[in-house]
């Protein structure tokens, strides 16, 4: 009977501390970092999707995974699938609005589909990216958030180290660089 109460006893103590960690914890999964270059840069990267894996935290932590693309390789109905060392799953871009909005649907084996939410927000020295997820987790999983935040975190670090790195075009354009354009009417 002793032994009972004492299983009984660690038992509501774990629960207790479970529940009152994910109390505390936001089931929001989301995280931003400024970009000093124009969000159409930013934007370019995450769309096109062969790109992922010089950037994205995932292919260097997992360097068994293997990569295919669809045929639509960036933009809108730009679709990559995935099998590593935890499994298998897709990401396909279903809602895109350039340079300001992308929205993916990530599915992972035998899991619900869930969808990663980006933003872009034009900033004084250039971008502030945003990516993060679209619903907040189920109470009882916010401690999930301890594990992907990070990846999140190193993947929008190395995103911004590329497009810093890149060479940028100025795309200003001024009267001069506009040539007259002369319009006959046919119709006379």
């Amino acid at each position: 009977m002793n032994a009972l109460k004492q299983i009984l006893k660690w038992t509501l103590i774990c629960l207790l501390a479970f529940t009152s960690f994910n109390f505390f914890i936001s089931g929001k999964i989301e995280t931003s970092i400024e970009i000093e270059v124009p969000a159409s840069v930013v934007y370019g990267q995450v769309t096109d999707l062969p790109t992922w894996p010089t950037w994205a935290a995932w292919w260097e932590k997992d360097t068994t995974m293997t990569t295919e693309f669809s045929s639509i390789k960036n933009g809108l109905g730009a679709k990559m699938s995935w099998l590593g060392a935890e499994g298998r799953g897709s990401l396909e871009i279903v809602e895109a609005t350039f340079a300001q909005s992308i929205k993916n649907e990530l599915l992972f084996e035998g899991m619900p589909p869930s969808y990663g939410v980006w933003t872009f927000e034009k900033t004084e020295k250039g971008t502030k990216v945003t990516w993060g997820f679209q619903d907040e987790l189920p109470f009882f999983v916010h401690f999930m958030q301890l594990f992907v935040t990070p990846d999140l975190e190193a993947g929008l670090q190395a995103l911004k180290v590329k497009c810093e790195s890149m060479p940028i075009v100025p795309q200003e354009i001024t009267p001069e660089d506009v040539e007259p354009l002369i319009i006959y009417d046919l119709a006379e």
